[in-house]
């Protein structure tokens, strides 16, 4: 009687079936990682088109585009009682969210830190807009970073509002807040995003077309910004506004005022160094950066969208003397050449 013999696999050859799946799982998933993280890249592009096109929009309504925000104190304030809309509120309406923007009827007659108050309000404050997050940044959708006065003084008493990744350019240095002419031709403040009030004796408080006398397609317009970058908060910024009016180059606050609506040049992309003792004026929380590997993505104020590497020619400090200088303002008048 012939002895049938039990087919399957030996112990050697299940183990070496299994290390070929790890191989090839280990193969596949950067692959699969990274055609993810193009997709995301492409929905970041698609929102920070849609951002310029609203600000174009407001352009072509107003016959000026919006200032970093509005009703500061010009003569002092408090910074622990005080919140100003920015220009993320005011081009809402450009940004089908008329309906928002209606209800938050912003200094009709509430400060932003009265409207923190109203129920109803606050409920618009707090409802997340998907055009302005990058969906590569998973912070929190209530910004706990950058949060808001409610009026009384207290700051325990600070609420939080909905993160936005997307910062206005302000300055090829630090966020700054005077636009008092240096000479007859250049004003201090380089970029497209001024205070919208005298804050500072200033008398430009909105940037025009007219403005941009270095191209549109040569000056940098809207760009990124994490909560988290490489284990450090920098807090990403915000849609509707900030507390108080504070900037870096004249007060050095790096934690209310201007830096949570808008960014500067003072530090290389993806920068992460944070404030220490004395405050480093190299703090990462003010530039922009991504969670795009490599660099990070800025609108243009021609409307296109274009990826900006890390490792771009930077040399900061005096005047707008390299490529990525020259990128984030509007009137340098020089050649930018090839970047």
């Amino acid at each position: 009687m012939a002895i049938r013999s039990k087919k399957g696999f030996t112990l050697v050859e299940l183990l070496v079936v299994i290390a070929i799946i790890g191989v090839l799982i280990a193969l596949l998933l950067p692959a699969v990682q990274q055609a993810r993280e193009a997709a995301r890249r492409m929905q970041c592009t698609n929102h920070l088109k849609q951002l310029a096109l609203a600000l174009h929009n407001y352009h072509d309504t107003y016959l000026a585009f919006p200032a970093i925000s509005y009703d500061h104190e010009v003569n002092g304030g408090d910074e622990t009682r005080h919140a100003s809309w920015s220009w993320g509120t005011c081009i809402l309406p450009q940004m089908e969210q008329g309906a928002a923007y209606d209800i938050l009827a912003p200094s009709s007659p509430d400060r932003l830190h009265e409207a923190v108050n109203n129920s109803t309000k606050l409920a618009v404050l707090q409802t997340p807009i998907s055009s302005w997050r990058c969906p590569s940044d998973s912070g929190p959708t209530l910004n706990s970073h950058y949060t808001i006065n409610n009026g009384s003084g207290n700051q325990s008493q600070d609420v939080e509002i909905a993160t936005a990744n997307y910062l206005g350019v302000n300055h090829s240095g630090d966020i700054s807040r005077t636009n008092t002419p240096t000479s007859s031709r250049n004003y201090r403040i380089t970029g497209m995003f001024v205070p919208g009030t005298n804050v500072q004796s200033n008398n430009l408080m909105v940037i025009s077309m007219r403005h941009v006398t270095d191209g549109t397609s040569n000056t940098a317009f809207v760009g990124e910004r994490p909560f988290m970058l490489g284990g450090v908060e920098l807090g990403a910024g915000l849609i509707y506004g900030h507390t108080g009016n504070e900037d870096i180059e004249t007060s050095h606050n790096y934690e209310d005022g201007f830096i949570a609506v808008v960014g500067a040049g003072k530090t290389p992309i993806n920068y992460n160094d944070t404030c220490g003792t004395g405050c480093d004026d190299r703090d990462g929380r003010q530039g922009f950066s991504s969670l795009h590997p490599g660099g990070s993505q800025f609108a243009f104020v021609d409307g296109s969208v274009h990826f900006i590497a890390e490792t771009i020619d930077n040399n900061f400090g005096g005047p707008d003397d390299s490529t990525y200088e020259r990128l984030l303002s509007r009137n340098d008048g020089q050649n930018l050449g090839s970047w």
